[in-house]
């Protein structure tokens, strides 16, 4: 017998099971791993004088109070009418891959539909473009009498009896102000900057938010009370992420700015 040959047979068995096992070893783990859902939307609309560019990548001031929203990459960009919505609404917004997810979107209120880009002087493509109420009651400007003074939105279809963080976006506009978001008893104030300061990137976390046992996560979003004859109480909603997280880990809830722009 030559065991020269019978001991490289051997060992050249010993490689390549042990190439098989390290590859299907792999494939299970690659197959057993799962992805935390992650959607980022995005308000936009037709203002006939020019749009900011759609949304994509991940947002610095989000990234920085969950790093989960780092993996953000496709946006829900949702339109809206450059005039008044009457209870809008948006179907199965997709995940941060493009992936249809079956969840939808919808607002019960008037808002109208706008975006600065054309006029202010500091350029944000999300901040830019956004939903606003709470303005202009009596007709004074904007797109005439008819604005809701507080909105409600409910998202559905969403995997249910889940936890969930949520980054709320304000806008960049003229002047500063701001509303406020209730999210399952907690309130916080949303605010809107004078873009003429060159703001840097901002959100408000909400975190620990359960689904329901249908998918369901609603809020109320409520005009700051005043006068409303012109834009100084108006409300700006530029949009939000939301990111699936594990219950109960401590993260920072509230305002945060990102370092950089």
């Amino acid at each position: 017998m030559n065991t020269t040959n019978l001991f490289r047979n051997l060992l050249l068995t010993s490689i390549l099971m042990a190439a098989l096992f390290g590859t299907a070893t792999l494939n299970v783990s690659a197959q057993s791993g799962t992805q935390s859902t992650l959607i980022s939307v995005a308000f936009k609309t037709d203002n006939p004088s020019g749009n900011s560019p759609i949304v994509s990548g991940p947002e610095p001031a989000a990234t920085d109070a969950n790093p989960l929203f780092g993996a953000a990459n496709v946006w829900n960009n949702l339109a809206t009418t450059f005039s008044l919505n009457t209870n809008p609404s948006w179907s199965n917004l997709v995940d941060s891959t493009g992936a249809p997810t079956g969840v939808n979107l919808s607002l019960t209120g008037t808002v109208g539909g706008v975006d600065f880009w054309p006029w202010e002087s500091y350029f944000d493509p999300l901040r830019s473009a956004n939903i606003f109420w709470n303005s202009w009651t009596n007709g004074g400007g904007a797109f005439g009498p008819g604005e809701s003074q507080s909105i409600a939105w409910t998202l559905t279809g969403l995997p249910p009896s889940t936890t969930f963080d949520m980054c709320v976006y304000g806008a960049f506009a003229d002047i500063d102000r701001s509303f406020d978001m209730t999210i399952q008893g907690t309130t916080m104030s949303i605010p809107t900057f004078n873009s003429a300061n060159s703001p840097l990137p901002n959100c408000v976390l909400f975190t620990n938010i359960v689904s329901d046992a249908h998918g369901t996560i609603t809020g109320v979003a409520a005009g700051v009370p005043g006068e409303n004859l012109d834009a100084a109480n108006e409300a700006n909603w530029s949009g939000f992420q939301l990111v699936e997280v594990a219950p109960g880990r401590g993260r920072k809830i509230g305002f945060h700015r990102s370092v950089k722009h």
